[in-house]
């Protein structure tokens, strides 16, 4: 979330001043981004639940890599390119990252769980956008980019060392056993 953070409080900036995009065009290029994710959404949903959460989580961390290189030095074309692969590895993380989630914690700390992910996310998603915005400033407007770069190869390596497919799915057993239980009907 800090890598993606510090490139997109710039990205229409970036786009604007160092791309040569027209601000006229900027709104176009959220439209492949949209419908990528629309499309893919179930599709991903459906691949996450059949191979699994690690695999997904790593072809999306490297399809951002990708995007983020194709956005940096694009012209509009790629710009438009880059968002639909933005779309689609967000997809896939945060697919694979929800199902891994649930597999991993119990139904009845699921609330908490969720609630500070996203509380310490946001917090670095804010310090991200303020590194961000300075680094665009203050030192070079590719450096946010090649930062980005440098936390997703890091959140790359993690999810391929430290990440496991579990053996047991919590929220496989409790939607199981959460099922109500009807007395049989002798006829």
């Amino acid at each position: 979330m800090f890598g993606i953070s510090l490139t997109n409080v710039i990205n229409a900036l970036y786009a604007r001043d160092v791309l040569g995009i027209p601000e006229q065009q900027w709104y176009f290029t959220h439209i492949p981004l949209l419908v990528t994710m629309v499309v893919a959404s179930l599709p991903i949903g459906k691949m996450v639940d059949k191979v699994g959460r690690k695999i997904p989580m790593l072809l999306g961390l490297g399809i951002f890599g990708v995007a983020t290189v194709v956005f940096a030095f694009g012209d509009f074309s790629m710009v438009l390119i880059s968002m639909s692969l933005f779309g689609f590895a967000q997809m896939m993380v945060m697919s694979g990252t929800m199902a891994l989630s649930t597999d991993l914690v119990q139904p009845v700390n699921r609330g908490k769980v969720v609630g500070f992910n996203n509380f310490v996310g946001y917090i670095i998603m804010g310090l991200g956008m303020l590194l961000g915005g300075f680094l665009y400033e203050g030192v070079l407007p590719q450096s946010p980019f090649f930062i980005s770069l440098g936390f997703t190869f890091v959140a790359l390596l993690v999810v391929l060392f430290l990440v496991h497919e579990p053996e047991k799915r919590v929220g496989a057993i409790a939607v199981e056993t959460a099922q109500p239980h009807l007395p049989a009907i002798e006829t």
